[in-house]
């Protein structure tokens, strides 16, 4: 069974902006295909749907169905949550990542000084 990519749905869902998820999804499934050096032509014929229907999933025009997702988390060798994760298995921490847990521990740090400070001042 070969799902093909319908014109009205692919119009339907440019128009929407794209979700975090959907972004996530994108994002871990070329860099799942890429790393097992998979090109979309064979994952389109591993998973039975056309490449230009895997296409456009990849550059965000359709989301495949959870029957799909399902046989491109087969194919792939991963469970489908994996499709979802803020990192995919095996990539380190993303620059973003990192600078976040940065400012967020610098944050906090500056606090607690401030609070001694203020505290200081009331003695």
């Amino acid at each position: 069974m070969v799902i093909p990519c319908t014109a009205g749905a692919q119009k339907e869902i440019m128009l929407m902006p794209m979700t975090h998820v959907q972004e996530l999804f994108i994002r871990n499934l070329r860099f799942l295909r890429n790393k097992k050096n998979i090109s979309q032509v064979k994952l389109s014929e591993m998973v039975n749907i056309s490449p230009n229907y895997l296409n456009a999933v990849e550059n965000g025009k359709n989301f495949p169905s959870p029957e799909v997702l399902q046989h491109i988390s087969d194919s792939l060798g991963i469970l489908p949550y994996q499709l979802f994760l803020e990192q995919p298995a095996g990539e380190g921490p993303s620059p973003a990542s990192v600078l976040t847990w940065e400012l967020t521990a610098l944050k906090q740090r500056l606090v607690g000084e401030i609070d001694a400070f203020m505290k200081g001042l009331e003695e």
